[in-house]
This record gives C-alpha cells, structure tokens and sequence, in this order.
C-alpha cells in the first residue's frame, strides 16, 4: 500500500506540470562559474526604492544570491520560504554574519512589489529580516548578473511567466562565486558551513547537477493529458502487480501452513 501511495503522488505531480516548450527548456539551467566576480558595478534599486550597485554589499560578509521573480506563485516563494527557514535555523543563523539578495529577474517588477513581497517572504518572527535586500532592476543589469552567476532563463510568451532554475549561489564578501546550491538540496547546517568557508574566500568544488525548474502549472494542458494517462496505466499496472504478489503470497503462507499440520 505505501508503494501504491507513492505511485500516486508522482502520478499526480506528473500530471499536474506542464513542461516547458523545448527552445525555452534548453535555455534554462545554471553554469558553475565557480570563482568568476559578480559585477560590482551592476545598478538595481531595492525594496525601498534607492538605487543601489551591487559593491554595496560587498566587504562586509558572505552573500547568497537568489533568482527570483516577484509575481511567481509558484516555486519561487517556496525557495525564499526554504531558504529563510535554514537560515533562521539553530546552525546559520548562530554562526558568521550573511546577507541575502535576491534579484527579480522580470524588468517589470518595482520596488513596491519586492517590498510587498519582503513582508510576505519574511514573517516577524524570523530574526534576519534586516539581512534581505530583494532588488529590482533594468533588463541589462539582471541579464549581465544572470550571466555572471551562468543562471539560464527565459521567458515564455504563451504563459506569460519566466523558466527558470532554482537555487542558491554562495558568494564570498568581495563578491566572487564560492558554491552553488541547487532545488533545496541542503540543510542548515550545509549552508552554514558554506557561509563559513565563503568567509574564507574557499572556493567550493562544482555541485552535483539538479534542475529543479520553476514554470506554470496546469491541471490539464498540451502536456498534462499525455502524461495523465501514460501514469494511470503505470498505476494500473502497479495495482495488479501488487494484487498479484499478494496473491502468490498468501498461497505460500497456505502450503507451508498446511504442510506443517501434515
């Protein structure tokens, strides 16, 4: 029964995502430049509305730098939420001191909008609100940072909505590229010993490669139906399979009980 349940979850996660056409799939995905600087001279304006260069935040502590854009509802909350969550844990948040960024990637989100949304990301009873800054900026700037951080995305007409990778990238405090975390594969204490050697200026190895992609989900769509029905034969198939072992072990369980009493 608990193989089944599994099988029914991903048959209802399948279902439910609708993947991206496959030009914009391929543009989507990061590049480990592991040593290479963030450019510091890169101009945003953070959720207050001053304009800002990236040096800003440079010299003082390691970085983490988030990709994100603020009118997604579907994955990029998650990973904020994730990520305030480690931090605010026993291990990060107790260590050395950091500082987030986290760069909407959508030229049309303002100030307004990452402050609306640094209220709602960060509730008051995490204690590192202080430590985010959500920036928004010109296409240029976040194309020229998304290159330098080798994040991939773009931009799908038909859904109005932007692909993208999530993840974490791990900068040391003069602003170069020290580990990269990928989807939500890491705890707190991972972060915090990574936040340790970025102190250090330790430039970590490449991480195993995971795409975890952030797009639109569809109940039913060009996709969905395909793979709808592809998993319901799958679990189909899983149920006789189960119903079937079942069997031949209850049979088993029946001989060699009657031939114990013979």
């Amino acid at each position: 029964m608990r193989m089944l349940a599994c099988w029914l979850v991903f048959a209802t996660a399948c279902a439910a995502a609708q993947a991206p056409p496959r030009d914009i799939a391929a543009r989507v995905g990061f590049d480990q430049h592991l040593g290479r600087p963030i450019p510091p001279g890169l101009t945003f304006h953070d959720e207050t509305g001053a304009e800002v260069q990236l040096a800003t935040y440079f010299g003082r502590s390691p970085l983490l730098l988030v990709f994100a854009y603020f009118g997604c509802s579907n994955l990029c909350p998650t990973v904020i939420a994730n990520l305030a969550g480690a931090l605010d844990g026993d291990g990060a948040a107790a260590g050395s001191p950091y500082q987030v960024i986290v760069v909407s990637i959508d030229p049309g989100d303002s100030p307004a909008l990452a402050s609306e949304k640094k209220s709602l990301y960060l509730s008051a009873a995490q204690r590192s609100g202080n430590r985010w800054h959500l920036l928004t900026g010109g296409p240029t700037d976040i194309a020229a940072l998304a290159e330098a951080a080798g994040f991939g995305y773009a931009y799908d007409e038909a859904s109005h909505q932007y692909a993208h990778p999530a993840g974490v990238v791990v900068l040391t405090p003069q602003g170069s590229i020290a580990r990269y975390f990928f989807g939500f594969d890491y705890t707190p204490d991972e972060l915090h010993a990574a936040l340790e050697a970025a102190a250090e200026s330790r430039i970590d190895s490449p991480a195993q490669r995971l795409l975890l992609l952030c797009f639109h989900l569809a109940p039913a769509g060009k996709y969905s139906s395909a793979i709808l029905a592809a998993l319901r034969w799958t679990v189909i198939a899983a149920c006789l399979g189960l119903a079937v072992a079942f069997a031949a072990r209850r049979r088993s369980l029946h001989r060699v009980g009657a031939s114990r009493r013979d």
